[in-house]
């Protein structure tokens, strides 16, 4: 602690050892200054103030935090309490100073603020709640996605946000914060204020206080409406493509435009499922056929195609009498007399709704790819913003807190404890924000390629889950395309997830081969296989949303994908083509 005397004009008179360390002067130097010259000019105002109404008797003391200016010009924060002894006639001698310098209190309040400001200005919805359920903090974010002010949620229940049915799922994950488990991308359905159901992807923290007990929790929510709309979306597509319709028919037609009839033959009662009452088909008959929303426009682009056009080509819908929707493809051409009037309209009519459909498959694949890159691109983003954000801060506040470690040991060894406990918080932080940025995207992957990053995630993976995983990786494998590494790499991910999970089993194996023409990978457990396997192994299986994200990364890139399950273990297969170019060792 420093301790000095001034004289009340400001001069100093005397300083012990600790104050020139922290001012940075000798005593002999900072006898020559006063203490306005070396404080930092936007606390002397203040000070100068306090001080009058010291030496004026108003106050018998104060403190204040302000900042002195050490000789090498550097800012030093610092709590000053002053006082002054006054003589018999109440007139004051001088002023006894003492200084204690705040710095690193200070720093460690700001590292702590602009934590408090990542999370305030975080997309996410960030929440704390204690361990009976009820709300401790809530973010901007928060209020983003569940249209609540702070206000109006804090000292309440986090169940305002579940909606009834799930309230089961509160006490179970309660149950595990008290045990210090964290739960991870748990997927689920949230309430807003205005009552709308959302989906969320919840990621889950036990929050403990300096002795390491379970106080409370961290919650963050992801808003995955979107993302699970686009999902539902792919998955009923891939349900109607299942549903595949007979091959393309085409059939002739002859449409007499001035009789305003058709000829009709077997072809056509094929594509339509229609005969009409007469030999020949009516206009009032074909307008029927027309799916209704179609009617207007084929109306219009007919009478142009008989006033202005040699050639036409339509598509349109048709309903058949069993309510069945298909598209047809109308293509032919116009035939005028010698005055250049229609007479008759002839060509095909073809049916094309497996080439429209074949269409919705190349979109709803274009999407999926879109989507696959997109998460691929979150999950670097977010890595990224963890390491170099969150992970930064977290190593300041540790650096910054370590000398105060050090310095209490020696002088204040209950506050050292404390301290030791907190930098212990701060390191078991720092590795889990390390471990999920690791997990998200490796830096692994993108700088030494898909054997390295396999390696550490299965010594993590077998660390945490206490599975025996042995690996097989051919060690002239070499480097491969970034969306192949990527889409093995997240297979694996999947696989190793899902026998955690779901098999029971004690050991994995994870074998990589490869040839001239293609890249092999089998994930393997020795658990109780799937549901709905059949002792053969060649079965339909339930397939969820991890098994069909793994389809689909294989699919972009024309792989083949498979599951063999039966009671004594699965495998999950995936063979992707490659080329010699793509082979090259690095």
């Amino acid at each position: 602690m420093g301790v000095a005397h001034v004289s009340p004009e400001g001069r100093w008179l005397r300083a012990n050892r600790k104050l020139c360390e922290i001012v940075g002067y000798s005593e002999a130097e900072l006898l020559q200054l006063t203490f306005q010259e070396i404080t930092h000019p936007d606390d002397l105002p203040e000070d100068l103030v306090l001080t009058e109404k010291l030496l004026r008797g108003e106050l018998s003391s104060f403190s204040m935090e302000k900042r002195y200016i050490r000789k090498d010009k550097s800012a030093v924060w610092v709590n000053l309490s002053v006082s002054g002894p006054r003589d018999k006639n109440g007139k004051l001698k001088h002023f006894i100073s003492v200084v204690e310098d705040i710095s690193r209190r200070r720093q460690a309040e700001e590292a702590q603020g602009r934590l408090a400001a990542i999370v305030a200005s975080s997309d996410d919805a960030i929440i704390s709640k204690d361990l009976n359920g009820i709300i401790t903090s809530w973010n901007a974010g928060a209020t983003r996605l569940f249209g609540y002010d702070p206000e109006q949620t804090i000292g309440r229940p986090i169940t305002i946000l579940i909606p009834p049915e799930l309230e089961p799922e509160e006490a179970t994950i309660l149950r595990r914060l008290r045990l210090g488990e964290r739960i991870e991308h748990f997927e689920t359905v949230r309430v807003t204020k205005s009552g709308k159901r959302v989906d969320v992807s919840l990621t889950i923290s036990p929050v403990r206080d300096s002795r390491g007990r379970v106080t409370g929790a961290s919650k963050i929510a992801r808003d995955i409406t979107d993302r699970k709309r686009i999902e539902d979306a792919l998955r009923e597509s891939r349900a109607q493509l299942t549903l595949a319709l007979e091959s393309s028919r085409t059939a002739m037609f002859d449409w007499d435009v001035v009789e305003r009839r058709g000829a009709w033959n077997d072809q056509l009662a094929t594509i339509y499922d229609f005969n009409p009452a007469d030999t020949y088909i009516t206009v009032e008959e074909w307008v029927k056929l027309f799916h209704p929303q179609d009617v207007e426009r084929l109306t219009q682009e007919f009478g142009r195609a008989i006033k202005e056009q040699d050639k036409f080509q339509f598509e349109f819908r048709t309903i058949r009498p069993d309510g069945e929707i298909r598209w047809i493809l109308s293509h032919g051409r116009i035939v005028r007399d010698a005055h250049g009037n229609a007479i008759r309209m002839i060509g095909t009519h073809t049916d094309i709704t497996d080439r429209k459909q074949m269409e919705e498959v190349s979109r709803v694949r274009e999407l999926s790819g879109k989507l696959l890159h997109a998460q691929d691109a979150e999950r670097r983003r977010i890595a990224r913003e963890l390491h170099d954000s969150a992970g930064q801060l977290v190593a300041a506040l540790q650096m910054q807190l370590m000398p105060m470690r050090d310095d209490a040991e020696k002088s204040h060894p209950e506050f050292a404890a404390g301290l030791r406990q907190s930098l212990e918080l701060i390191a078991q932080l720092s590795q889990e924000l390390r471990t999920v940025s690791y997990l998200l995207h490796p830096p692994l992957l993108d700088e030494l390629g898909l054997p390295s990053a396999l390696r550490w995630y299965v010594e993590g993976f077998a660390e945490r889950s206490k599975i025996d995983v042995q690996i097989e990786v051919p060690p002239d494998l070499g480097r491969l395309a970034p969306d192949m590494e990527t889409t093995l790499f997240r297979i694996v991910q999947e696989s190793l997830t899902n026998i955690h999970r779901h098999s029971g089993s004690s050991r994995a194996r994870i074998h990589i081969q490869r040839s001239d023409d293609d890249i092999s990978l089998e994930v393997r457990d020795y658990g109780k296989g799937m549901q709905g396997s059949h002792n053969n192994g060649s079965q339909r299986l339930r397939s969820g949303v991890g098994i069909q994200g793994m389809q689909e990364r294989v699919r972009q890139l024309n792989g083949r994908f498979e599951i063999r399950s039966n009671p004594d273990g699965t495998s999950v297969i995936a063979r992707l083509p490659v080329t010699k170019p793509t082979m090259a060792l690095v």
